[in-house]
This record gives C-alpha cells, sequence and structure tokens, in this order.
C-alpha cells in the first residue's frame, strides 16, 4: 500500500483514465468486480467495515479502477472525507481480490 501525495496524483491520474462506460447491474456479492463493466466501484479491504469496526484507517476503502499499466488498480481513500490519498497495485486480479471486495 502506498500513502503519499505523489501516490494519490497518480491514482488521480489514473481515476481519470479509467472507462466511463459499462453496464449497470445487480451484483451478486462482493467478489463480483473486476470485469469490462466494474470500472470506479466503491472496495474495501477484506474484514474491514466502517463504521462498526473498530480497527478500519485511512487505505481500507477505495475504488476499483481496473487493469492500468500491466496491473489491478485501487484507488485508495480516507475514511473521513473520502479523499483520493494514494494508490494499491496488483500483478493479478486474483492477487486483488484475496485482498479488497465490494463495499
Amino acid at each position: 500500500m502506498t500513502i503519499s501525495v505523489e501516490a494519490a496524483r497518480q491514482a488521480l491520474t489514473l481515476a481519470l483514465a479509467t472507462p466511463l462506460t459499462g453496464r449497470l447491474r445487480l451484483r451478486q456479492d462482493r467478489s463480483e468486480f473486476g470485469s469490462e463493466d466494474s470500472y470506479l466501484l466503491k472496495v474495501r479491504r477484506i474484514g474491514r467495515d466502517y463504521p462498526f469496526g473498530d480497527d478500519v484507517q485511512d487505505g481500507d476503502f477505495g475504488m476499483y479502477l481496473g487493469r492500468h499499466d500491466g496491473g489491478y488498480v485501487i484507488a485508495l481513500q480516507s475514511i473521513l472525507p473520502a479523499d483520493i490519498i494514494g494508490l494499491e497495485c496488483f500483478a493479478t486480479l486474483a492477487d486483488l481480490k484475496a485482498n479488497w471486495e465490494l463495499d
């Protein structure tokens, strides 16, 4: 996980480059994202639940940006306000889904 001003700038650049296309559809479970129609979905680290968890922290929530530069990217957000504060990249979608789920 990278939380920094530079990482936040990079995440914002990738968010602006993320397609705004796709079909709006009902998701059946929290792991149902990653396809071409699921950009910009809100995600959370598996096991984190705001406001109910007492161990949540900035970077536990974010936005799925899809595939960029050969990796799958999450734009990390602070809890309040939900500003972009960094990014996290994964080599495979399976690696990403081992850590993140739909919020």
